[in-house]
């Protein structure tokens, strides 16, 4: 375990929907946990401000691009306030599903670009992921999830559409960094948590 008093490690989950990424979120932190100090979790959050989110995407109500912005804006203030930074300052280690890259590519249009969205969010001072992870599926094998997921009783969210979910493939893939890593959304989600695992511990015990 990390010696007391050790910052612990920001890492983060990224990829459309249907990718797999909170099943593979949820895979790693349970993995991880036996081993490290860690918490899961997501954004939106849970809170007030999250919720009005989810309200949203799931077209309870309708919101201009800026308002989704000035909302995940609010939103991720105090995912960081109350969850990521104590968490961190306190030496554990926290998963994020879903953090500002989600953002810049989901709210992305002819006014705002993937890339002013990100710099929206670095200039409020939010930290970057010790290590970022996305999952890189095509938008029609994901929507092929997305579509078991509503048989088992869920609605589509706002965003779940083919066209929509290729501009945000695209999007994420102008702001990723070169750091990111990449996992195949075909692999099973075993495989890739051994992956995620192989590499979130070998920045812990480099302390890097």
């Amino acid at each position: 375990m990390d010696k007391m008093g050790n910052r612990g490690k920001f890492i983060v989950f990224e990829g459309i929907d249907g990718s797999g990424k909170s099943t593979l979120s949820k895979n790693v932190f349970e993995k991880l946990s036996k081993k490290y100090p860690v918490e899961l979790h997501r954004e939106p959050t849970d809170y007030a401000t999250g919720v009005y989110i989810r309200r949203f995407l799931k077209g309870e109500i309708v919101l201009s691009v800026t308002d989704q912005l000035e909302a995940f804006l609010e939103d991720r203030k105090l995912s960081l306030e109350k969850n990521i930074l104590p968490c961190l300052d306190s030496g554990k280690h926290v998963l994020l599903d879903r953090y500002f890259y989600s953002t810049s590519a989901y709210q992305s249009d002819e006014n705002f670009s993937p890339g002013e969205i990100l710099k929206m969010n670095l200039d409020q001072g939010f930290p970057q992921p010790d290590i970022l992870f996305f999952i890189e599926i095509e938008p029609e094998e994901s929507l092929k999830r997305v579509g078991k997921r509503i048989k088992e009783g869920e609605g589509l969210e706002v965003f779940e559409t083919l066209q929509l979910q290729k501009k945000i493939r695209d999007a994420y893939l102008k702001i990723l960094p070169s750091s990111v890593i990449i996992l195949d959304g075909t692999f099973a989600i075993e495989r890739n948590a051994e992956l995620c695992l192989d590499k979130i511990e070998e920045m812990i015990i480099s302390g890097l």
